[in-house]
């Protein structure tokens, strides 16, 4: 169920402890009575415009994933040659260290 209100109306405390349909100002002075209104159009059309939008979300994403895979594939074949190319590479050594030695006491 929805509830329609004026601005700056608040609904009234019942006596049974719930809510009633009395709209009182911020000074608790009667001003009216709200609408009370069907909320299954409003739950019918939220659920219609989620459908449509996740419809529409899935179908962009079938769409971008072969680009997106192929894009992702060819920069991960580009870093894997340019690891290999570095592990062939020899890596020279000295024979001998040169400089102070540095001993643990």
């Amino acid at each position: 169920m929805l509830v329609k209100r004026a601005v700056g109306t608040a609904l009234s405390n019942s006596a049974s402890g719930g809510y009633s349909t009395l709209l009182r100002d911020s000074a608790r002075n009667l001003v009216g009575h709200a609408d009370l209104l069907n909320g299954k159009r409003a739950v019918a059309a939220l659920v219609a415009v989620s459908a449509v939008a996740g419809g529409a979300l899935t179908a962009v994403t079938m769409k971008a994933t072969p680009h997106l895979k192929t894009k992702f594939r060819s920069a991960a074949q580009d870093t894997a040659e340019g690891a290999a190319e570095a592990a062939s590479d020899p890596v020279e050594e000295p024979g001998t260290l040169q400089g102070p030695r540095l001993r643990a006491v």
